[in-house]
């Protein structure tokens, strides 16, 4: 009886540390106090899933004329706005690729939403309607795809002070096709995303794991005292979060 209620008492405390994870919000507000902590005048970033633009605009700011960043965003339409924003804020450090970032260098099929759900493009196709929201792709792009290890190789670039993946679930392909870089530490700091997609997208918190600890690199929540990968179990309790990946 007092193993029972030992092992109740232990399940009810990890109902509670999932449902007490933080919000949206506060994951988005935690995730701009790192980047303003973190960032340094000449470092490499790069922002894998850069939508408009927003973030690229932040890092170029923090690592000014001496740093870059690499944006990288797959949709054309996305990509034409991120183009025009860059333009405007005139910040030659942002080099702009109009690709996607995966473990492979092909076509690939992205899932596109309308223009208010342009967040949401994604690789996987998406059940959304399991989750009580009624929206659907409008269309499918076929997109190139590129791996950062190859990427780095051919633009000379030994090392990622910062690299960003908002790829609405495919995070762990990113991952896999920067092996070479993960391997060899040339990544110093990596921040990427989990949520219902990553399943979505038929991946599982435990391949994340497996392949940054082979890699030697320790994960940690962005928002302290969050557990890792909250929800992990799958796509319906899988909470929204961010990660941050360092070398041990």
């Amino acid at each position: 009886m007092n193993y029972l209620i030992s092992q109740a008492k232990k399940l009810k405390q990890r109902i509670n540390k999932i449902s007490q994870v933080a919000t949206p919000i506060e994951v988005e507000k935690n995730e701009q106090i790192f980047y303003i902590r973190y960032l340094q005048e000449g470092m490499i970033v790069f922002d894998i899933g850069a939508n408009i633009g927003e973030l690229s605009l932040l890092f170029s700011r923090f690592v000014g004329s001496s740093g870059q960043v690499h944006a990288f965003e797959a949709s054309q339409l996305t990509f034409d706005k991120l183009s025009t924003v860059c333009k405007i804020a005139n910040r030659p450090q942002i080099i702009l690729n109009h690709l996607a970032v995966a473990d492979q260098e092909k076509i690939l099929k992205l899932n596109v939403y309308s223009e208010e759900y342009s967040g949401w493009n994604s690789l996987a196709h998406r059940p959304l309607e399991n989750y009580g929201i009624n929206i659907k792709p409008v269309y499918i792009e076929d997109i190139h795809s590129i791996t950062l290890d190859n990427y780095c190789e051919t633009n000379k670039i030994e090392f990622i002070d910062l690299l960003k993946i908002d790829v609405e679930g495919a995070e762990y392909q990113v991952l896999l096709g920067a092996k070479y870089l993960f391997e060899n530490k040339r990544v110093r700091c990596c921040v990427f995303e989990f949520g219902g997609t990553t399943f979505d997208m038929g991946n599982r918190p435990e391949e994340i794991e497996s392949f940054l600890n082979s890699c030697g690199y320790r994960i940690s929540n962005i928002v302290k005292g969050n557990p890792n990968f909250p929800g992990r179990v799958n796509a319906l309790s899988a909470k929204f979060s961010l990660h941050i990946a360092k070398p041990n």
